[in-house]
């Protein structure tokens, strides 16, 4: 993709956690909604372009945030034991709050059995996700839990139902 910041679906996942069920959720979105409209950073930003520009670009023009939460999400640390949610270098809740500022819809995908957000294990800046209706992704369940998810997404950006390469 040329130009990383027209995507209407953006999808935000930890590399630490579930990056496969992020991969996933590309390849399935992309094919319905073509690769232009789905952001996902490494196949979204050009070899050798600033990064950090081009996710905050692509995280505030576009219309859905998905964010992909797994068993780590939450617990992930960096070298000194500190978990990452918490520092505010941390590029998942950055682009959260970036989601949440431009007006994005925010819509957490639990992966699994992974329990549900409490406020309360959030930072403040993110806390309001706990509150947010939530999709699952089961693998007994991924072609239908994926069926819905596109649904959900064509009811929140009618325009992508238009779009001449959907499935």
């Amino acid at each position: 993709m040329n130009n990383a910041t027209s995507a209407s679906i953006f999808i935000n996942y930890r590399s630490t956690d579930e990056p496969s069920a992020a991969m996933l959720l590309d390849h399935e979105l992309s094919a319905r909604f073509g690769d232009e409209n789905v952001f996902l950073d490494s196949r979204s930003i050009a070899a050798g372009a600033p990064f950090d520009e081009a996710l905050r670009t692509a995280v505030r023009r576009c219309d859905v945030l998905l964010v992909v939460i797994g068993r780590r999400w939450l617990t992930s640390t960096d070298e000194y034991g500190r978990r990452l949610i918490d520092q505010r270098g941390d590029w998942v809740r950055t682009e959260i709050v970036e989601a949440y500022r431009a007006g994005a819809h925010v819509v957490p995908v639990l992966v699994g059995d992974v329990p549900t957000l409490s406020r309360a294990a959030l930072p403040p800046s993110i806390r309001r996700l706990a509150g947010n209706q939530f999709v699952r992704l089961r693998h007994r369940d991924g072609r239908a839990d994926l069926n819905q998810l596109v649904s959900k997404i064509r009811g929140l950006v009618p325009r992508l139902d238009d779009d001449p390469t959907a499935a």
